[in-house]
This record gives C-alpha cells, sequence and structure tokens, in this order.
C-alpha cells in the first residue's frame, strides 16, 4: 500500500471528467461547477481517511518493531550478563584453585624446636581417618620422609578413590615405606616418642577430639601399666597389646562397632603376656636341648622341664656325674636369660661350665 498523503487531488473540472460531471448535472439538476466541487470534497474526506489508516497501521508497526527490539535487546542483555557471571564465576574458581601465600606478623620468630614431619603417605592416611604404624611417627620414620621428599617431585599426582569418588592426590601419599615395622616391633622408647607426634599429628589432622583424647588415655594406661612389676616381657606386653588392639578399633569404626580404647582389656593383655611366655618356654626348650647335648640325656629332660616354667632370669646349679671311664664329678651351673632379637620375639642365652 502506497503512502496516501502522496496522492495529488484530481481536477474534477477538467475535460477529463466532463462525462461524469454531465451526468451529474443532469441527474441533481446543478451546474458543472456544484458537481466538481462536490467531487472534490468526497475525495479528500476518502484522502483524510485514508492517510488516517495509514498513520495508524504505521504507528501499529512501529511498535511492534519496538516491542521486537526492546525483547531482543533484553535477550542481550540476559546473556550479556549471563556470560559476566560465568566469566566471574570461572576467576573466582580459577582464584581460588591458585596457590595462596598466607600473611606473617612482622614480630614473630621461628620457635625454638621444630616437630619431625612425617610423610605424605602417613598424613593422607590420618587425613582419611584410617590406621597406619606408629614407625612413620619415629624418629627413622620422619628421617626417611625428609630423604624421600627431596627425590619425589611435587607435582606428581595419581589418582584415588575416596569416599566412592576419584580423587587426585599426591604420588607420595600412596607410598608406603619398606622400612616401617609393625608396632610391637618397635622398640619401646621409640614407641613412646612416636605416639606422642601420632596425636599432635591426628589433632592437625582433625580427628575428633573424644577419639583424640581416648587414644592419649590409652597410650598412658599401658605406660603406667603394673605389668611392668609383674613380667620381665612387660614392654613386649604392651607393644603387642598396643599394636593388636589400635588396629583392632579402626576396623571396628568403619563398621560402626566403635568401643572406647581407652579403657584396657585386663584379660586380653594378661592373655597376650601368656601367649609371650609361652613363645620364651618354647625357644627355651629347643635352646636346652641343643645346649645340652654333650652332657647326660639322662638329666636333660629334668632341666628343660624345670626352665619350663621360669619367669626370670635364673641361675641353676646342678650335680653331674659324668660317665664312669671319666672318673670326674662335677658341679654345673647354667645361667639362663631370656633376651630379644631385634625381630622382638624372645630369645634365649643359656651358658654352662663345671664349677
Amino acid at each position: 500500500m502506497a503512502d496516501p498523503s502522496l496522492e495529488v487531488c484530481p481536477d474534477f473540472a477538467g475535460d477529463l471528467y466532463t462525462a461524469i460531471r454531465l451526468d451529474l448535472v443532469n441527474a441533481t439538476g446543478t451546474t458543472h461547477q456544484a458537481v466538481a466541487e462536490r467531487l472534490k470534497d468526497a475525495w479528500t474526506a476518502g484522502h483524510e481517511l485514508r492517510v488516517l489508516e495509514w498513520n495508524r497501521q504505521r504507528e501499529e508497526e512501529a511498535q511492534a518493531e519496538a516491542e521486537v527490539e526492546r525483547v531482543h535487546a533484553a535477550h542481550e542483555e540476559e546473556e550479556r550478563r549471563a556470560k559476566e557471571a560465568e566469566a566471574e564465576k570461572e576467576h573466582l574458581e580459577s582464584e581460588r584453585k591458585k596457590p595462596k601465600m598466607n600473611g606473617f606478623s612482622a614480630n614473630a620468630t621461628v620457635g625454638d624446636a621444630i616437630a619431625p614431619r612425617p610423610s605424605q603417605y602417613a598424613i593422607q592416611k590420618l587425613n582419611n581417618f584410617k590406621y597406619v604404624e606408629l614407625w612413620y611417627f619415629s624418629p627413622d620414620g620422619c628421617k626417611e620422609a625428609m630423604k624421600t621428599s627431596r627425590s619425589i617431585a611435587d607435582d606428581t599426582f595419581s589418582l584415588a578413590k575416596i569416599d566412592e569418588q576419584l580423587t587426585i592426590c599426591p604420588a607420595s601419599a600412596f607410598k608406603a615405606s619398606r622400612s616401617a615395622l609393625p608396632d610391637h616391633e618397635l622398640p619401646f622408647s621409640v614407641f613412646l616418642r612416636a605416639k606422642n607426634l601420632f596425636l599432635t599429628q591426628a589433632n592437625t589432622a582433625k580427628w575428633p577430639q573424644t577419639h583424640i583424647d581416648a587414644l592419649a588415655l590409652f597410650f598412658w594406661h599401658l605406660e603406667n601399666h603394673s605389668i611392668w612389676n609383674n613380667s620381665e616381657l612387660g614392654d613386649l606386653v604392651v607393644l603387642h597389646y598396643a599394636s593388636r588392639v589400635r588396629l583392632d578399633w579402626h576396623d571396628r569404626l568403619k563398621w560402626d562397632e566403635g568401643f572406647n580404647i581407652g579403657i584396657i582389656n585386663e584379660n586380653l593383655l594378661w592373655s597376650i603376656n601368656e601367649e609371650i611366655w609361652d613363645r620364651v618356654r618354647s625357644r627355651t626348650l629347643i635352646a636346652v636341648c641343643i645346649a645340652l647335648s654333650t652332657v647326660q640325656r639322662s638329666i636333660a629332660h629334668e632341666i628343660s622341664s624345670h626352665l619350663y616354667f621360669l619367669r626370670t632370669p635364673t641361675i641353676l646349679h646342678i650335680n653331674l656325674s659324668l660317665p664312669a671311664h671319666q672318673h670326674v664329678d662335677a658341679h654345673y651351673t647354667f645361667a639362663w636369660m631370656p633376651t630379644l632379637h631385634l625381630t622382638r620375639m624372645p630369645a634365649l642365652h643359656l651358658t654352662w661350665m663345671p664349677t
């Protein structure tokens, strides 16, 4: 549709409209001029209506275009904000992952002593609330951790399954030491030192305070138990008890069957004591049989039976009559001393000499 405002009114008084005017003059009985004026008025009225309609349509179209433009602009603005929000989120995530260096006090100095640092393997075990041998917290364990940390790159990682999810962790966190010893094979003095660092590191790993308190009480009771006055192998008994009970405690916690480790089970402790003394007596019998291989076999059984029931270092004084062809009677002294090899297993020193 063309713009009606551009239309030009026809010349109704001209020759082109003579026939129309003549018909209207004959029909109405008016003059040619009056007819021409009426035709012009009719065209003008129609022209004005067409112009109004045209303007209305243009206004509606402009409003529609403005609405489309508004919606488009709003959509673009929404997309822009979404992109900005995503960019800000990525920036914050990137900033969160960046290594950060905390501040420090300008007046603070290093402490008088620096606590030993266990291996990443032991720390990871603690962070996951899992059992870890006390050797990793001993002086030897910390020394090895220091040497190992220098040889393993900090940017070496491995995949681990933690809480049913795959997690990337340092490779050193998965490598157990070949030098690690079970708790019951540690020297008792090392055991006492290692448990102190273990409790400190457990606290750093955010273990529940109730669990840490129970473990502290557990170690205190063992360190001060009366078995030291009632058994020559008290340290070995305590080490075996600590090793077995602490491992069982962790297992029970995983099964939601946890018990108070700070309460010492006296029956179990003395059962372990008897078990270890059985090993000592068994080794004693073997050693006696070997040591008496040059002595009259008739007394070997008697001496062995006597030693079987011994629980303390003992000196035996025995008169022996040697074979008649040697014409010698002798008094023999047997010194029996239960000792511990590096394997922390009871052994025997048995000496005998004629007196």
